[in-house]
């Protein structure tokens, strides 16, 4: 495998997972089939590669499951074999004599006459000394054997001659003796009473069998020979790590039967009091769905996932049920986290120093996600070194197009594309990347859904009519089962350029403690980006969604969440006149600072059509602080002219709902107008002067 370029960020505690588990310690234990969980983009099979870079120094293979043609559980295990048989320094070589012979025994070509054993002993040992000595003239031919079991990416490698899965075992056993194989292959396959060649006939008969039955028994016969050679390997030899599978996509066809096959097979072998096998299977998968596992309904998927600084080996084995019902146990997910602001800073430090004064607003633009975070960083590093821009230019970023990693060689022109290559705009690019498990529509149905505050919102007020019965059937199970609904992030001052967070979640009603999932804020936003272009009176139009939006929670029984989610569909209709109305009967109604905070914030946080001022051709573009007041004047007269004040400071905190809107570093465009207008409530009657000069603090500088 080769070794990643850099230390991929945020996955510290992976690894402690990782070395933990695969320290071997006396005498073998059982080990948990680890299952690295990841919205699209979240640096999966980067974290994979970086385990086998930490495992190269002891027997390991890696096997991707999505960039092959789909190969049967007998086949994974051969290329694995080649993969943990690849010679290290100083470190005996792992043999596969049980694998081999059944391998060899399992070939179409062969067909063993069951009226004469003696003649089926000599052509087996002929083919295996055929095996052997055609692989050793190969070597000597081309000096190539060490070179090809470097590369390890065995689902893709191409090997010369009649048999693929043959040519591999020789390749992995080049010098492994005829005898051992033999002696050791026939005593693993052995059916008692029957003859021990009796059983390797069987399996040769079951190979050339297309019946369900007889396929399953094949792939079950050779992978448990597949354990038993490393087993036996490791009591002969003593090891202080596990030998390591990295399993990458096993959400992808056939993933899953591997995976399945080897948990079978390692119940059985505890039941027969076997001892635990070495190996330790990392895998990895996009959609929680395919992945079993402990219940939990407050998870995705209903599958109780671990963070990565929640996961231990002893948490897994303390989370195994007594008496265990299902194999699900073995399972042990753990979801990788998003990139803190100092991880995406490390980025940048990586990418180019220039860049480095951008990280807060990459950050606030892709909430961490890694991939968005890399495809932010190439876009300022377009932005600011190629083309000398400067904060006015990166407010328009999600239009630029730098090329972007992962995207198809297929991807065509996007609606807002810019640039001579006329490649896709970052925000179109995003779309294509991260919703590219979705049919056609699905992602358009997420358009729509993006409006809503809260994604089960958008289901139930009917916003999907126009859309077919399977797309509203699934959308919500397929959203859900690929990690892209979170919690909600605390709206207060942080998510507006100030300082703080979550100190207002305690004003939320009984009622609406628990709050619903909704879509990741990068993916929403680069959403509703779409949703902008679509035409605002359209059948799924900006006006037509959030009309329907607000209706709806409207007629619902006014909850506080209703009441409060009616007013964000309604500025986000540009009605200001009534929210500043509402917040102003509140400020005197309310019994204390906090409560109408939360409530400010709440309807404030929602989307503006135009949330960034479009650029004219040879005028000088607007900053925010200058939009504040052409908005209030534009949008709320009578408001701007009755409540000065609170007027300014909502569409203050209307537009700093958008990062691309406070850019700067130290102290965001906006802040300065928010604290101020803070400072003004204060001289109001009825108002709570310490609450309101503690919050204006929120957005002043500090050292």
């Amino acid at each position: 495998m080769a070794v990643p370029r850099e230390h991929p960020q945020g996955i510290k505690d992976v690894v402690r997972l990782f070395q933990e588990c695969r320290t071997r310690q006396e005498g073998a234990r059982e080990l948990p089939v680890i299952t690295l969980l990841g919205r699209r983009g979240s640096g999966k099979t980067t974290s994979l590669k970086w385990l086998g870079y930490l495992a190269s120094n002891r027997p390991n293979a890696f096997y991707d499951f999505a960039s092959a043609v789909p190969k049967r559980p007998h086949e994974v295990a051969a290329r694995l074999a080649l993969g943990l048989s690849y010679r290290l320094p100083r470190q005996p070589a792992v043999h596969f004599p049980r694998l081999a012979l059944g391998l060899l025994v399992a070939r179409a070509e062969l067909t063993l006459d069951s009226a004469d054993t003696r003649r089926v002993r000599a052509e087996l040992k002929r083919a295996l000394r055929q095996a052997k000595e055609s692989t050793e003239a190969y070597e000597r031919a081309n000096g190539v054997v060490e070179g090809v079991s470097l590369l390890q990416d065995l689902n893709v490698l191409q090997l010369p001659g009649l048999n693929l899965v043959l040519k591999l075992v020789q390749f992995g056993l080049p010098r492994l003796p005829v005898t051992m194989m033999w002696r050791s292959g026939l005593t693993w396959y052995a059916d008692s009473p029957n003859r021990p060649v009796d059983a390797l006939m069987k399996l040769n008969e079951l190979a050339r069998s297309e019946a369900t039955a007889d396929v399953e028994e094949v792939d079950r016969l050779l992978c448990g020979a597949f354990l038993e050679d490393l087993r036996d390997h490791y009591a002969r030899h003593a090891r202080d790590r596990e030998c390591v599978v990295l399993l990458d996509n096993i959400d992808a066809t056939q993933g899953r039967k591997f995976l399945d096959l080897l948990v079978r097979i390692r119940e059985v072998n505890a039941s027969s009091g076997r001892e635990h096998d070495p190996l330790l299977v990392v895998a990895t998968a996009a959609n929680a769905r395919s992945v079993p596992g402990p219940y939990a309904p407050d998870f995705p998927a209903e599958l109780r996932i671990r963070a990565p600084e929640e996961a231990s080996y002893a948490d897994w084995k303390d989370s195994i049920p007594q008496p265990a019902s299902t194999t699900k146990w073995h399972w042990y997910p753990v979801q990788l986290r998003d990139l803190t602001e100092p991880e995406v800073t490390t980025l940048a430090e990586q990418a180019a120093s220039a860049v480095v004064h951008a990280t807060p607003l990459i950050h606030r633009l892709s909430y961490g996600h890694p991939w968005s975070a890399r495809a932010l960083l190439d876009a300022t590093y377009a932005i600011v070194v190629e083309r000398g821009g400067g904060a006015a230019e990166l407010r328009h970023i999600l239009e630029y197009s730098p090329p972007v990693p992962g995207l198809p060689e297929d991807a065509t022109a996007g609606e807002a594309a810019t640039g001579a290559d006329a490649s896709l705009a970052l925000d179109e690019a995003a779309r294509h990347y991260l919703l590219r498990d979705l049919s056609e529509g699905q992602r358009s149905a997420l358009v729509v859904c993006s409006a809503a505050r809260a994604f089960e919102s958008a289901v139930d007020a009917g916003i999907l009519e126009e859309y077919d019965q399977l797309t509203k059937d699934t959308l919500r199970r397929d959203i859900d089962a690929r990690l892209w609904l979170i919690p909600p992030v605390p709206e207060d001052a942080n998510t507006r350029g100030g300082q703080g967070s979550g100190y207002l979640e305690h004003c939320r009603e009984q009622a609406e403690s628990r709050p619903k999932a909704v879509l990741h804020p990068w993916l929403r936003l680069v959403l509703l980006q779409a949703l902008g272009r679509y035409e605002p009176d359209g059948p799924s139009g900006w006006v037509t969604t959030h009309t329907a939006l607000r209706d709806w929670h409207g007629q619902e029984e006014q909850t506080q969440q209703h009441r409060l989610d009616s007013l964000y569909h309604s500025l986000a209709l540009h009605d200001l006149n009534k929210v500043v109305a509402y917040l102003a009967g509140r400020f005197t109604a309310l019994p204390g600072t906090d409560q109408w905070l939360y409530e400010l914030y709440a309807v404030t946080a929602a989307p503006m059509h135009l949330p960034v001022a479009p650029r004219e051709r040879g005028e000088p573009e607007a900053t925010p602080s200058d939009r504040v007041r052409d908005l209030a004047r534009r949008l709320a007269p009578a408001a701007l002219e009755e409540h000065w004040s609170l007027t300014m400071l909502v569409t203050a905190l209307w537009l700093a709902a958008d990062p691309r809107n406070r850019v700067a570093n130290s102290t965001p465009e906006l802040n300065s107008t928010i604290a101020a207008m803070f400072h003004r409530l204060t001289a109001l009657p009825h108002s709570s002067a310490a609450g309101l000069l503690r919050e204006a603090e929120r957005y002043e500088p500090r050292p």
